[in-house]
């Protein structure tokens, strides 16, 4: 063999050893929270935590990369046979330890400062931090990601298709004789459009629009009056996760009158490519494009974006046909899917919880059984001078506030509880209340702002606490003492009555009460959902939403507040989160700011959903007086408990 054959092998096995090492050389990159993240060889196996970074690794040719997804993950195709490890606010991470990848991706704007996050750090995970806001963030970060991954050269190119595409768009509206006002809505209830911080901001400016919002936030909570003033030229409404099943414009109060309803020029799209910083908002601007400029573009192409699937489309719903014009013409609470859908659904749940808590409660009497369910909070209550049938209604209000009111209407109608009586059980009541929600509440908080949760919580429960306390010192003072064995308790001691007999006994009473309490709840209701329908709470939530004291709430909060008042507690939760996480706000400011927005929100709240059923337990004047008394002392106390927060809590 000669010296070159016998060399041949060697020279083939470095030449190998030589490419497979620069192949597996180390990447760095630094992401957007200034962290550099190094591995020792291009990522394999990677978890993205956000649909956008999924999206980004497919584009650039990393998809195989790809080990696992969130939940909401569905673009492309490919990504849904992949395992869930759970969402992108709360990620399983017993699932992602189990799946062992070198490298995991999360959004800044998704909750990364998590327990969750360092775990994985902790353990040796590395976890990379992007925050793309607009299409210069976009394409920096498929850049690093193809660096990490090991497609730096495809993600270059797959970035220089999409900047071409993006200013072959530009080039062609800057032709267009005007720019139209747009108005982006993000979510209609409470109203939250994009301001000019918002990946929607930067699809519409690309398009050719201007957006008629000049607010820096992402997301602006927005009035009907503000909106009504702006008057865009067009209106668009995405559809989404953030965004379900959005109301036609048609059928919302007073949108009628904006210019882009009555000239048809309304559009739907999907929230995954309008508000998702991801390649395919180039697809949303081009599809933008020609919807706002159809002139100055040819019909568009039936192909597929190259790679990223079929666009989705843009549709119409601002010009009804002339089919639809009488249901368009016909009030909103007139429609049937309204009626069926606000009213009647609500109706009969409220209806069948009613009967349930009143037949709960009935049978309570009936079997005998309020004296020993009463020994078990007695001597708490009878230290307040409240008897044997205000401790089962306690006891009762830890499971069902339907089932304790009963006990305490069955009690006063039966003149065994006095008015006074009833008004101090319906406040001392607040209390199991409060711990009926408490799992609820906690499993809400704690994962979306942490420390300042557990202070919100412990704040609220000091104030659920103190009034009960202040309840039972009132009524020491003002109630006679309570009979020694309860006067209010039936038959021969010891006695108790057979099953049947007791079932008789129940329907008997039963039916008589459903009916006298739902010959008000029905009415009652149903006035309620016309006050609803033609915007009254909306109205009263809405100028509540902007009465907050902003020189002991941060301006920055005003949007939790907003939140929490006009949409719900979670919204108000993730969006104090958010802020929290970003180092907007501080654990002070946001506690201060979730116990601003559960002050002004609950009386609204009962008043729209508790008083219908309180007035048809009760009389209805008794009702409501019980229903107002019970929120006064609530918020008065939760307010005081607040102000000494403020005033003592450092920060």
């Amino acid at each position: 063999m000669t010296a070159l054959g016998r060399s041949l092998p060697a020279l083939i096995v470095s030449i190998l050893l030589v490419l497979t090492g620069a192949s597996q050389a180390a990447v760095s990159v630094t992401d957007d929270w200034g962290q550099t993240i190094r591995l020792e060889q291009p990522a394999s196996r990677v978890i993205p935590l956000y649909g956008a970074f999924t999206e980004m690794l497919y584009a650039i040719g990393a998809g195989g990369r790809v080990i696992a997804r969130t939940q909401a993950d569905a673009h492309p195709a490919a990504v849904r046979s992949l395992p869930a490890v759970g969402t992108h606010m709360r990620p399983n991470v017993e699932m992602i330890l189990g799946l062992r990848p070198d490298l995991v991706i999360q959004s800044a704007s998704r909750r990364t400062a998590t327990p969750e996050m360092e775990r994985l750090q902790e353990v040796g995970i590395p976890v990379a931090i992007f925050a793309p806001k607009d299409f210069q963030g976009v394409f920096h970060t498929m850049e690093r990601l193809g660096i990490l991954t090991g497609h730096e050269r495809e993600a270059r190119e797959a970035v220089r298709g999409l900047s071409r595409r993006l200013e072959a768009i530009r080039r062609t509206v800057s032709k267009a004789a005007q720019r139209p006002r747009v108005v982006f809505e993000v979510r209609s209830r409470p109203l939250t459009v994009a301001g000019t911080g918002s990946m929607a901001h930067q699809i519409l400016e690309a398009a050719g629009a201007r957006n008629a919002v000049d607010h820096p936030g992402a997301v602006v909570v927005f009035s009907q009056e503000a909106l009504l003033a702006l008057d865009p030229d067009v209106y668009i409404v995405q559809e989404g996760p953030m965004n379900r099943n959005p109301e036609p414009l048609s059928q919302r109060p007073h949108f009628q009158r904006l210019r882009a309803v009555q000239t048809g020029r309304v559009l739907v799209v999907d929230e995954h490519l309008f508000s998702r910083p991801g390649p395919r908002c180039v697809d949303a601007v081009e599809m933008l494009a020609r919807k706002l400029h159809p002139d100055l573009f040819a019909p568009a192409p039936s192909a597929d974006t190259g790679g990223n699937g079929p666009r989705a489309q843009v549709g119409d719903v601002g010009r009804p046909s002339p089919r639809e014009t009488p249901e368009i013409l016909r009030p909103p609470w007139l429609r049937w899917p309204t009626i069926q859908k606000r009213l009647l659904q609500p109706l009969g749940r409220l209806t069948i919880f009613i009967a349930i808590g009143l037949f709960v409660g009935n049978i309570i009497e009936a079997l005998g059984w309020t004296r020993a369910l009463g020994r078990l909070t007695g001597p708490l209550l009878r230290w307040g001078r409240l008897g044997n049938q205000s401790a089962v209604a306690f006891m009762a209000a830890f499971f069902s506030g339907v089932t304790a009111n009963t006990l305490l209407m069955n009690a006063h109608k039966d003149g065994t509880l006095t008015t006074r009586e009833l008004a101090l059980s319906c406040l001392v009541n607040t209390l199991p209340s409060y711990f009926l929600h408490l799992p609820t509440t906690f499993f809400i908080l704690l994962p979306l702002v942490r420390e300042a949760g557990i202070l919100y919580l412990a704040v609220t429960l000091s104030a659920a606490v103190a009034r009960t306390v202040a309840v039972l010192v009132v009524g020491r003072r003002l109630l006679p003492e309570p009979p020694a064995h309860g006067k209010e308790a039936s038959g021969e001691p010891g006695s108790s009555p057979s099953l049947k007999e007791a079932l008789r006994k129940t329907w008997r009473k039963f039916r008589r009460r459903l009916l006298r309490v739902l010959r008000w709840t029905l009415p009652i209701y149903t006035l309620f959902f016309l006050l609803n329908q033609i915007g009254l709470f909306e109205w009263l939530e809405t100028h509540l939403a902007r009465w907050v004291p902003t020189h002991v709430v941060p301006v920055e909060a005003v949007t939790v507040v907003a939140f929490q008042i006009m949409a719900e507690f979670t919204a108000g939760a993730a969006a104090a989160g958010a802020l929290l996480d970003a180092g907007t706000l501080s654990v002070k400011a946001t506690v201060l700011a979730l116990l601003a927005g559960n002050i002004i929100s609950t009386p609204i709240r009962a008043l729209r959903h508790q008083l219908p059923y309180y007035m048809g337990i009760y009389t209805p004047r008794l009702g409501l007086a019980l229903l107002c008394l019970g929120q006064t002392v609530r918020a008065a106390s939760v307010a005081l408990f607040a102000v000494l927060f403020y005033l003592f809590f450092p920060g």
